[in-house]
């Protein structure tokens, strides 16, 4: 059995990953990893693989934690140049978010075909791989956070939060400057998708997956025009693929 571990800028996710399956999923805030960890301290773990977009001093405090609750292997995945066959398409390619190239490796494994992977998470990432394997770079916008502190120059627009608690489609045009603010997000990012499916499927001549992760990804999936599938748990899935031919 292994243990999964995705540290995100704000977020951390755990679970076990067996027999290809992830079960006993948790997440939590970053400062609440030994806690969460705790859940698992019983369990059989034979190794710890693990993502991370924070600096490496707290990696490296981290990994100590992680020695002193378990003997098992611990593996960071990190961005590279290749990985199982798939080729980065940053022009640093350490750059690219470890959870970001996680999902790209993995999700080509699975797929064979081009790919759009879409995760809205504190910032929201678009990538691009094509049907040889090639990551051919990403869009990088503004989560819903970042979003709404752009407006804290305007006076009347300033404490107005982005709700997103629906996924009906609007029938008409947003009527308030809640709904605006809302709806203007929401147009941003599934404008930014489309398009670029557009795109991909024009210089690809196949229809690319598009999948979607991310807290903030299950409203954008619904509200998407296009085929996609969403997956809250595609980084964890794709460490513990990757985890498989290691």
């Amino acid at each position: 059995m292994k243990l999964l571990i995705d540290i995100g800028n704000t977020t951390t996710s755990v679970g076990l990953w067996k027999n290809n399956k992830l079960s006993m999923i948790t997440s939590g805030k970053n400062n609440k990893l030994l806690s969460i960890l705790k859940k698992y301290s019983k369990k059989e773990i034979d190794n710890i693989f693990f993502t991370s977009v924070i600096s490496d001093k707290e990696n490296k405090r981290i990994i100590g934690k992680l020695k002193k609750i378990y003997t098992s292997s611990i593996k960071q995945i990190k961005a590279t140049r290749v990985l199982l066959g798939m080729t980065n398409g940053y022009a640093k390619p350490k750059h690219l978010g470890a959870d970001r190239w996680a999902t790209i490796v993995a999700s080509f494994i699975l797929y064979k075909r081009p790919l759009i992977i879409v995760d809205c998470g504190t910032a929201i990432s678009i990538d691009i791989v094509n049907r040889r394997g090639v990551h051919l770079g990403g869009y990088i916008l503004g989560g819903v956070a970042g979003y709404s502190k752009s407006f804290k120059n305007a006076y009347h627009l300033k404490n107005i939060k982005i709700k997103q608690d629906t996924t009906a489609q609007m029938k008409s045009f947003p009527n308030s400057t809640q709904s605006g603010i809302e709806e203007g997000y929401l147009l941003m990012v599934i404008s930014a998708i489309e398009n670029t499916y557009s795109e991909v499927k024009k210089n690809q001549k196949i229809s690319p997956n598009v999948l979607v992760t991310g807290g903030n990804g299950k409203i954008i999936s619904k509200r998407l025009s296009i085929k996609n599938k969403y997956d809250s748990d595609l980084v964890l899935k794709s460490i513990g693929i990757i985890s498989n031919h290691q």
